[in-house]
């Protein structure tokens, strides 16, 4: 079809001046054979030469015609490695493009491996902080253990004095316990508090986390998408491109935003929770001053009822309790003293990994937020780089365009130019033989005019009845051909429709996961619409299959399989393959 575009306007050309020839022959024999009074002035001379000025202008118009189809072949060639050029250019170009876009995938798997190790980290980190309030609640019952040793030595050494006020001190021992016990449930459940607010702030903090990524993975879709686009409306996809960004933009700071106020509301528990336990802290120490005193009061009873009991061993009694009270209170000074020193270097050391788990946690928080903008910056590099280039490629298209059609434009004007030249140095050269013919037409007889003429008439319709002839031969032979020439295009059509129907079979199939619930019989019908480049922009369901996972199985095996293998003909393109229907039944 090219070619019968490129050389058709050289034979349109030759035809056209074939006629113009003819008709003025045919207006000179009219003109000259009308005054049969006068028949000097006839225009009969003209047909003496015809035949030799006819064959040497068919002659130099064949040498035109083929000087012109040179010349148009030259120019089809030059047009076709421009063409080529071109494509090739533009698969370059596509090329750099989806280079760009793994290289964008890349880096957002690098994000996706940051984030999880950071995640991994604030794992180990609370588990660390798990460990050390593990450890500090041992180190608090061996303390306890301790004291109760102590004491257990104590009421040892004192049981000979106290066996009246024994019911007293086991009653206070009880009571001891019992706090101790109430004691130990408050903190146990003061903990348990602590680590479900600890584990609900994770958990919205991975679920905010989840939501932030599948925005921008719907976000990256998106971008693609209009990525798709930009190729076929490149300042409708920039504008486009460009509030997909702004919005993106404004998202990951949203994020950001949200993702600080979790930190701080997680900081606001843990500091409240940290208050908390100070309290409770505070409040058993209390609770065991409160204790210490009323054994303090309970052992002062006791002493008091054995000084009344045995008045005579008072002096003894009270010389022997003053020094075992000097004994007891100088032990207990230095047991509490040791215990509240260990305590408070327990609760330093825990209170030092605290801000210690505190500060890495922070620092690892700071890396995140701060890889997290740098894959945003490279991106949003990567995809100015990526517009760039696209823009690039279209206004050199644009050039290139312009320039062909101005080069196309100067050349027909040239060889119409020529053309005209030609044909007028016809007509003057055709006008002085004619007039040459007629003056030396006026000294003949009228009689070999005439017999002349008549031969003439006789030469000129044989000649025209031939040229009708090889017309209609031509017209023939050429309805023939172009009748073939469109039976072999509707075929090479079909086999290529045929071919390409093949080829997007075997390659959705190739890349379609086999659901669970499939039992090897189904299929389904889609509807596919795509870009002049074979990419998928949208997959229907037209019918479905009546299982749900294998129409979503269809669906997404059309989507990885995209760009989908299409023909290069563009008319063959839009009439059958930009949106076509597609029947999924896999073997």
């Amino acid at each position: 079809m090219n070619n019968t575009r490129k050389f058709g306007w050289p034979f349109t050309l030759a035809l056209s001046l074939h006629l113009l020839l003819l008709s003025v022959f045919l207006f000179s024999f009219d003109f000259q054979v009308t005054p049969e009074s006068n028949p000097a002035p006839e225009a009969i001379d003209a047909i003496i030469i015809d035949d030799a000025v006819i064959q040497a202008e068919a002659e130099r118009l064949k040498k035109i015609e083929l000087e012109n189809l040179k010349q148009a072949q030259a120019l089809a060639r030059q047009a076709a490695e421009q063409e080529k050029q071109r494509a090739e250019k533009i698969t370059a170009e596509k090329r750099k493009l989806e280079e760009a876009a793994q290289k964008a995938e890349a880096e957002k798997l690098k994000a996706e491996q940051l984030a999880a190790e950071q995640r991994k980290q604030q794992e180990v980190a609370k588990q660390k902080t798990e460990q050390a309030a593990e450890q500090k609640r041992k180190q608090e019952q061996d303390a306890k253990q301790k004291a109760a040793q102590v004491a257990a030595e104590k009421q040892k050494q004192e049981k000979a004095a106290q066996q009246k006020a024994e019911a007293e001190k086991i009653k206070a021992q009880q009571l001891a316990a019992e706090q101790l016990k109430q004691q130990e449930v408050a903190k146990q459940k003061a903990e348990q508090d602590a680590k479900q607010k600890e584990a609900q702030v994770a958990a919205e903090k991975q679920k905010q986390e989840k939501a932030a990524q599948q925005k921008a993975e719907a976000e990256k879709i998106k971008a693609q998408q209009l990525a798709a686009e930009q190729r076929k409306q490149q300042e409708v996809a920039k504008q486009k491109a460009e509030q997909a960004a702004e919005q993106k933009r404004k998202q990951e700071q949203d994020a950001k935003q949200k993702a600080a106020q979790v930190a701080a509301e997680k900081q606001k528990q843990e500091k409240a929770a940290q208050q908390n336990a100070a309290a409770e802290k505070l409040k058993a120490q209390q609770l065991v001053a409160e204790q210490r005193k009323q054994q303090e009061q309970s052992k002062l009873k006791a002493e008091q009822a054995a000084a009344a009991a045995a008045e005579v061993k008072k002096q003894k009694a009270e010389q022997a309790a003053v020094e075992k009270r000097k004994q007891e209170e100088e032990g207990k000074r230095k047991t509490a003293e040791a215990a509240a020193s260990e305590k408070k270097k327990q609760e330093a050391l825990a209170k030092q990994k605290a801000e210690q788990a505190a500060a890495e946690k922070r620092k690892q928080e700071e890396g995140k937020r701060k890889a997290a903008e740098a894959a945003a910056a490279e991106k949003k590099k990567q995809e100015a780089i990526a517009q760039q280039k696209a823009e690039q490629a279209a206004a050199e298209k644009r050039k290139q365009e312009e320039e062909a059609k101005r080069k196309a434009a100067e050349a027909a004007a040239a060889e119409k130019k020529k053309q005209e030249a030609i044909a007028q140095q016809k007509a003057e050269q055709a006008a002085a033989e004619k007039r040459k013919q007629e003056e030396e037409a006026k000294r003949k007889a009228a009689e070999a005019e005439k017999v002349r003429l008549a031969e003439l008439a006789k030469q000129q319709a044989e000649a025209l009845r031939k040229a009708e002839a090889e017309k209609a031969a031509a017209e023939a032979a050429k309805a023939a051909a172009e009748k073939a020439r469109q039976a072999e295009l509707a075929k090479a059509r079909e086999d290529m429709l045929a071919k390409a129907a093949k080829e997007i079979e075997q390659k959705v199939e190739r890349v379609w996961i086999r659901p669970a619930s499939s039992d090897g019989n189904l299929k389904c019908t889609l509807r596919v619409s795509l870009l002049s480049s074979g990419e998928v922009m949208s997959v229907s369901i037209v019918k479905s299959s009546g299982d749900d996972m294998f129409d979503r199985s269809a669906e997404n095996a059309v989507k990885r399989a995209s760009p989908l293998p299409v023909p290069n003909d563009r008319e063959l393109f839009n009439s059958k393959f930009k949106n076509f229907v597609f029947e999924f039944e896999p073997h």
